[in-house]
């Protein structure tokens, strides 16, 4: 799929599985190809602006490799008994649980448009927690220790923090729409805020 074509679709963007289509193949998330694929709802539709539009400000491929399984770790290299394991490991099935349970709710026939958007945004949400666990996960088999470093935004929980920094991150965002120098900051900074609303959300089960 060439460059044209995608900025053909970005200058009249009505055909929403053909935007599908594009960021089927030139897109680098897997999590996004299966939102897309689900079919359009208002976040969906949203989201794959959003994504076509940065492919085609930046269309160079990106390869991310998978975090390597701990079953290739040399025996002398595979830290199994490490504290950490167990806490990553508890938490990485209670975010893959939720998962699940978030995608057969999907296809719960009387499912609104917001909540079917809703619980496709959080199941992104998870799917980057997943990976984020996974490459702690690997860190520790490695190297029998968490990495240092301040705590990532995905894995706080508590409810007066994450309010905290979102009061922060609106007012940052706020001053740097202002700023056309400091464009290139905003999608990280709706990124973030987006996090932290679904987090402040409660799932509601169907």
């Amino acid at each position: 799929m060439h460059l044209s074509e995608l900025t053909h679709w970005l200058a009249a963007p009505a055909d929403f599985a053909q935007g599908a289509a594009l960021y089927a193949q030139l897109g680098h998330s897997p999590v996004y190809r299966q939102l897309f694929a689900l079919g359009e709802t208002s976040y969906s539709r949203q989201l794959l602006e959003r994504e076509l539009q940065a492919l085609a400000s930046d269309p160079a491929p990106v390869t991310i490799a998978p975090p390597p399984a701990a079953a290739t770790l040399p025996p002398t290299q595979a830290h199994t008994d490490a504290p950490e394991l167990l806490p990553l490991r508890a938490r990485l099935r209670g975010l893959r649980d939720e998962r699940s349970q978030l995608h057969a709710q999907l296809t719960a026939p009387r499912l609104s448009e917001k909540d079917r958007g809703r619980f496709a945004l959080r199941i992104l949400v998870l799917g980057d927690q997943v990976q984020q666990l996974l490459q702690l996960e690997e860190h520790v088999l490695r190297q029998g220790a968490l990495p240092p470093g301040p705590v990532v935004l995905a894995d706080i929980d508590d409810q007066g923090e994450l309010r905290r920094r979102l009061d922060n991150l609106v007012a940052t965002r706020s001053k740097v729409r202002k700023n056309a120098r400091r464009a290139a900051e905003l999608p990280a900074l709706e990124a973030d805020i987006t996090l932290i609303r679904l987090k402040l959300t409660p799932t509601t089960r169907v």
